[in-house]
Order: structure tokens, then sequence, then C-alpha cells
């Protein structure tokens, strides 16, 4: 593991924060490493699932998928996606700490599955459970679609399946595409946590580069692209994202428990936050909207269900399309 000096650190987080405000289109990165502090190992860190592996031990997990509590970086990423700096969202990361810290489902491509959420295979419809759905590669889940269809006849009943990739497995579609036009669009792809390795998740960043963007790696450990990056943070992601939410004048919001998001609630930037290129953070000027509308899960943590829709129109409206909403979840038991 690299770790920059004090200094350094100071001063590479300042270089990033310029970056940001200079950017108008920025997109996050994630990987394993952003939910070490959450208890759940990563893949080639000291106590990684894979270093672990080669030395003939288990890999240690400080706790269970359900009681994992998103970490600071978690947070912070919702907090800029909330003021408009963060625009999309990729994340190889299958432990379902962006959904349940809040982030919203239409701005973050999920490309190697999430263990809380299992899809029909008939309609498509996704179901986003309290508790892991309990296979991976997916494998049926032992449940049915309830979805009705028209004029309230006979429902769908199709398999439910988890969407937990193999090594096999091709990426999801609708995610991939996401992450892709995402990547295209960025003038600033930032990655956290992530050495990079697996493709085609790891060579998403380089889209961006190859469009006249910039790259930054936040990451302990060197990475498959650290020669193409415009600038390389090695320190903990958390330390690092605790720092840069300083440097811009924003809070980290605080967890408050699960909680599923569908749709971000439209909010323009300049209508929340403007920078002062000459400030070191930014300028109000208009109070934040309430993001209250975001529901949460019932107190005995009963189980959510969330509708995805298949259509990239209506899950992913454009800023000229007017207010989105952010829907209502439904909870229900799991169906045997």
């Amino acid at each position: 593991q690299i770790f920059d000096p004090p200094e350094e650190l100071e001063r590479k987080v300042r270089e990033l924060a310029d970056l940001i405000r200079s950017s108008s289109n920025v997109v996050f990165h994630t990987g394993a490493g952003i939910s070490t502090a959450s208890g759940i190992p990563d893949f080639r860190g000291p106590n990684g699932v894979w270093t672990m592996e080669e030395k003939g031990l288990s890999p240690k997990f400080d706790t269970t998928f359900e009681n994992a509590r998103p970490s600071k970086t978690h947070m912070a990423l919702l907090g800029l996606q909330r003021v408009g700096i963060l625009k999309f969202l990729v994340s190889q990361n299958v432990d379902g700490l962006h959904v349940r810290s809040g982030f919203p489902r239409d701005k973050l491509a999920e490309l190697h599955g999430n263990m809380f959420v299992e899809e029909c295979v008939k309609c498509g419809k996704q179901y986003v459970r309290d508790a892991v759905v309990g296979s991976m590669g997916l494998k049926p889940t032992g449940r049915l679609c309830s979805v009705t269809k028209a004029r309230g006849l006979r429902a769908c009943r199709g398999k439910l399946r988890d969407t937990i990739l193999d090594w096999e497995d091709s990426l999801p579609d609708r995610d991939l595409t996401l992450a892709d036009e995402a990547c295209r669009k960025a003038d600033l792809s930032v990655t956290l946590g992530t050495s990079l390795q697996i493709k085609p998740s790891g060579n998403l960043p380089l889209i961006t580069k190859k469009r006249g963007g910039k790259l930054v790696i936040v990451n302990l450990q060197a990475t498959k692209h650290d020669r193409q990056a415009d600038l390389r943070i090695h320190a903990y992601v958390d330390d690092v994202m605790t720092k840069l939410m300083k440097h811009l004048g924003l809070e980290v919001p605080e967890w408050t428990g699960p909680v599923v998001v569908e749709s971000a609630e439209l909010a323009k930037p300049e209508q929340l936050f403007k920078f002062d290129p000459g400030a070191r953070g930014l300028l109000k000027e208009e109070p934040l909207s309430q993001h209250n509308g975001t529901g949460g899960l019932c107190p005995d943590l009963g189980t959510t269900l969330v509708e995805r829709h298949d259509s990239l129109k209506q899950e992913c409206p454009s800023p000229d399309t007017g207010p989105t909403t952010v829907k209502k979840m439904k909870v229900e038991p799991f169906l045997t």
C-alpha cells in the first residue's frame, strides 16, 4: 500500500477540488475499496478476498451485508449528487450500499449487480429487498414476479433471479449503456477504491480521458491506468472525500437508515450552488430544496419493493423534460 505524506495529500485534495470546480460533468467510479470502512473486505488489499485466498485463509467480514452502514465516501457521493456536482456514478460493487445510502438509482450503474436486487426474467421488473436475495450468478431465487397485467388480469408470475454476475456473465445492458454514455459526456472521471483491473468496468474511465477529459485515481495500490491519470491520490478514500467536501464547502449527509430512491429530484446545480473560481468553497444562491420525499424502510425492516422500468426514457429523463419524481416504496414480505 502507498500513502501520500500529509502535506502532499492536502495539496492533491485541493487540486481535486479545483478540477471539480472547473468541470461541468463529473462522473465517479467506485470499487471495493470504498466499502472496507463499512466492514466489507476488498479484493486486493492486505486483508482482501483474493489476498487472503492466496494465503489459504478465509476473508474476514466485520459485518453482514444487511447490517453494513454506508461509509463517509458513500454519503459524500450522495451529497455531491444532491447539489448537482456528481452527474453519474458507476460502481463495480455488489454490496448494495450505494442504493441503501439513498443514492438515486437512475444516476447509478451497478455493473456487477446488487446483492439486494432480484429481477423478473419475463418482464424485467426489479425488486429491491431489505435482505440479500439468497443466490448469486443470475440464478432463480425461488420467488415469482407480482406484476399485475393490464386491467387487473392475471399477474406476470415470471421467475425472479438475482442480479449478481459470475465471471462468464455479460454485464447488464442497461447499466453498461448508461455508464458508457455518462463517461463519454464527462469532462472529469474520478475513480475511488478500485484497481481498475476488471474489464470492461475498469476501462470505462479511459473513455473520458480519450475524449479530452481529465482522470483522477484515488487508491492505496497502483492501478492499471496510473499512467493515464492527471492526478493520483494515495490515501484512504474516506479521508480524501471528507477533506474534499470541506474544500467544496459541503456537508457530508448523515445516514439515518436504509432508504431506496428510484429517481433523482430534478434540481439544477445553478439554482443550488454557484462556483466562485476565486474562492475555496461554493457560493450559496438559494436554499437547497428539501430531500424529504425519498421514503424509507419501516422500522421493522419489512421487504422493500421498488419497481424499475425498462425504458431508458422513463428511467433517465433529460434535464429539459421537467421535474422528475421520487418513487414511493412499497413494503411487502418476501413471496415464497
